[in-house]
């Protein structure tokens, strides 16, 4: 008997039921000018057709390539958080205006809402209310952490209250950069005590200390409900009493809701495989809460990319800025200058495509 598959069936029915209506959209037709590719090559039923529309985006976008490269990895996220191409592998043909274009869609810059949620609110937010309700200096473990630069941030406003982070992630690329940001602000800055942030290059499934708080940031977006419930209920276990969880999930809002988006996420496919597409799971929140409660958690909160504690308290040149930590800490100038983000009325509509959890063990 075969395993089941722990990814999500890629469901693409939204636009097919209506390809016509979606391929005469504004969005649409500018990718197209902007590309020099014909959307009709992404859909064609022909492979090779299809295979070299692909390859033209990924020789001409830093996105697309790092995408096509793998669709779970650090970069791509990471290039949105910082705008900045340094630790990006350069294309050979590359079009600025192509990774603007991407950067300006909706759907897309969540990915930085949600840093900025997560640095500047949720985190900080869950690790005071865990210490106050235990007393203890707290024990953090980020699984998939990538870069970290979400717990960085974090424990820079902690007031000590971090002994130890275990940021755990197979990248070494990944773990390269964030070793380098957190020895510019152990030495440099003395913003972070020296030895609280490590980085254990295994797998999170290798994971097995307890702790006061467990991180899952785009872990399981892209899993079947099952999976996600053993990763929860696994992080349930490994939790002090008292501790609390912070998980994120991709939302319904992500079906097509910016329409131009959810087409390429699901028509963009690996170096493998040109038909692999992103599978993510378009969770509610009452689905959100339904798998926490499974796993065992019964106080939760549920946030998301553009509503989260302290929030009004931000200035906006973070809320509507970019991290320039990296380029800071490596020597590197960075403006501070956003490349491209959505128009300001389509920020301030406020749809949120992600949910950040807050689940306590009590």
């Amino acid at each position: 008997m075969s395993k089941p598959d722990i990814n999500v069936p890629l469901d693409r029915s939204w636009f097919y039921n209506e390809k016509d209506k979606y391929l005469d959209l504004p969005e649409f037709k500018r990718f197209e000018e902007i590309s020099g590719i014909k959307l009709h090559d992404i859909i064609s039923i022909d492979p090779e057709t299809v295979e070299a529309a692909q390859k033209i985006l990924e020789e001409r976008s830093v996105i697309s390539n790092e995408v096509r490269k793998l669709h779970f990895g650090f970069a791509f996220p990471y290039f949105i958080y910082t705008h900045d191409f340094h630790d990006i592998e350069p294309v050979p043909r590359h079009k600025i205006e192509l990774d603007k274009l991407f950067m300006g869609l909706d759907m897309c810059d969540s990915l930085r809402r949600r840093h900025i949620a997560l640095s500047h609110g949720i985190i900080p937010y869950c690790l005071d209310k865990v210490h106050e309700k235990t007393g203890n200096r707290l024990t953090v473990k980020n699984l998939g952490s990538g870069v970290g630069l979400d717990v960085i941030h974090a424990v820079k406003n902690a007031n000590g209250n971090v002994s130890k982070v275990l940021n755990y992630d197979t990248n070494r690329d990944a773990v390269r950069i964030g070793r380098a940001i957190v020895d510019y602000m152990e030495i440099h800055e003395r913003a972070i005590n020296p030895g609280v942030i490590h980085y254990v290059d295994k797998s999170m499934t290798h994971s097995d200390e307890c702790a006061d708080v467990i991180i899952m940031v785009g872990v399981i977006c892209g899993l079947q409900d099952f999976a996600a419930q053993f990763l929860l209920t696994r992080a349930y276990d490994q939790l002090y009493e008292g501790g609390a969880l912070i998980v994120s999930s991709s939302n319904h809002h992500m079906e097509n809701a910016d329409p131009f988006a959810s087409f390429l996420i699901q028509h963009l496919g690996s170096k493998d495989d040109y038909d692999k597409g992103w599978s993510l799971n378009f969770r509610t929140e009452e689905k959100m809460e339904r798998l926490l409660r499974e796993a065992g958690f019964h106080h939760i909160e549920i946030f998301s990319d553009t509503e989260f504690p302290g929030k009004k308290e931000l200035r906006e040149e973070i809320l509507f800025g970019i991290d320039t930590l990296p380029a800071k800490a490596r020597g590197y100038y960075h403006s501070g200058k956003p490349l491209n983000l959505p128009p300001k009325e389509i920020l301030e509509r406020g749809i949120a495509y992600n949910w950040i959890a807050v689940a306590t063990k009590t």
